[in-house]
């Protein structure tokens, strides 16, 4: 399961495990606000498929890094690497790009990680994060001949895109319900949701 980071200064993160190294996405305020409404503390643990939900939507972005000594131990039960899609070359789920590229025997299609793409640089003639594609653009890219009809790509992200996630919300929020009266720790040490109004 994915950890909540957000301290006051910092900018908020959802620590995840990629294979076999963390990685670490920031968190939109929109992101940051969901979570705490969700009743997601820092610290705490949140299910995968709440973040795949927000890899979708972009409110968790720019995967880099964050591997530090004898933290992976504390991800041993996460499976937010089950609710993504792979890249085709490394099997890694971060920073994925629908990429196309042309080749001697036409133009192919793949879902690539950070390395592939870096390698394709040249040959690439379109590169898309998955967070910015829904069934429209990906039927769009088909139509107008960007990308062959049916790719494994495509077929990949459309299963992806058709999970729906609001049931995962629902569910994070109603089990945390059933804890408001336990002790979450204090969210004095947490950004705010929002700016404190003026009482009249």
């Amino acid at each position: 399961m994915p950890l909540f980071h957000s301290q006051p200064k910092q900018p908020a993160l959802a620590l995840t495990k990629d294979r076999d190294r963390i990685v670490a996405y920031a968190l939109t305020p929109a992101a940051v606000r969901r979570l705490r409404e969700s009743g997601v503390r820092h610290g705490r643990k949140f299910p995968a498929t709440i973040l795949a939900s927000l890899i979708r939507t972009g409110d968790a972005h720019s995967p880099r890094p964050a591997d530090h000594a004898g933290q992976i131990s504390l991800f041993g039960d996460d499976d937010t690497a089950d609710q993504l899609p792979r890249c085709e070359v490394t099997g890694t789920t971060t920073d994925l790009h629908l990429v196309v590229y042309g080749e001697r025997l036409g133009t192919v299609v793949k879902l690539l990680g950070t390395e592939p793409r870096f390698l394709l640089q040249k040959a690439t003639k379109l590169s898309l994060p998955v967070w910015a594609l829904s069934a429209a653009v990906l039927d769009q890219l088909e139509a107008t001949g960007y990308i062959p009809m049916e790719s494994a790509a495509a077929k990949t992200l459309r299963q992806w895109l058709r999970r729906n996630y609001d049931a995962a919300w629902e569910k994070l929020l109603a089990s945390n319900a059933r804890q408001d009266h336990l002790d979450l720790g204090p969210s004095s040490e947490e950004l705010p949701l929002s700016e404190p109004r003026a009482r009249p």
